[in-house]
C-alpha cells in the first residue's frame, strides 16, 4: 500500500514549549514505522519531482537519523493539486487539503483515504495517525523496543 506524507503540519509542527516550528514528537519511531510496511512517498509542496527539496527543507530541524530514513521516501510530481500524484491503494496524511483536492476526494469515493492530522495544534498528532496505521495494516511489523523513546 502507498503512504503519501505531507511535511508542514505533519511531520513538522509548531512546538509547544517555543511555538516555533519542529519536528513533531515520535517523527522517528512514525517514519521507521512507515518505511517498514508501506511504500512512502513526499506529497508536499516542497517536492515536486526530487527530494533533495524536501530533504534541504527538513534540514533545520531534523538529526541525521531522521534524514537518513526520510531519504528512503520517494518523490511525486504534481502541478497544481496533490491529488494528481495519488495512485494505486493508498493513505494520504495532510493537514489541510484544498477544497479542489476534497472535492476530488469526495468524487472519487476516496474521502476515507486521506488521514488528517495538524501537529502545529497537536504536537503529537502521529501518534494517533500511527495507531490508525498499525490497526489497518494486517502485516505491520511491530517497531523494536530501540525504535520507542
Amino acid at each position: 500500500m502507498n503512504l503519501f506524507i505531507d511535511i508542514d503540519g505533519v511531520l513538522l509542527g509548531r512546538s509547544p514549549i517555543t511555538s516555533k516550528p519542529a519536528l513533531a514528537n515520535d517523527a522517528h519511531k512514525f517514519l521507521s514505522f512507515c518505511l517498514d510496511n508501506y511504500s512512502c512517498f513526499w506529497l508536499t509542496t516542497h517536492c515536486k519531482g526530487s527530494a533533495d527539496t524536501a530533504l534541504d527543507y527538513l534540514r533545520p530541524y531534523a538529526d541525521e537519523a531522521f534524514l537518513t530514513l526520510a531519504q528512503k521516501i520517494q518523490p511525486t510530481y504534481f502541478k497544481t493539486f496533490k491529488t494528481e500524484a495519488l495512485f494505486g491503494d493508498y493513505y494520504w496524511i495532510d493537514d489541510q487539503p484544498t477544497a479542489y483536492e476534497f472535492q476530488f476526494l469526495e468524487e472519487t469515493d476516496a474521502l476515507h483515504r486521506w488521514l488528517q492530522i495538524n501537529t502545529r495544534k497537536n504536537f503529537d498528532g502521529l501518534n494517533e495517525i500511527l495507531k490508525f496505521l498499525k490497526k489497518t495494516h494486517p502485516t505491520a511489523k511491530s517497531l523494536p523496543s530501540k525504535h520507542l523513546r
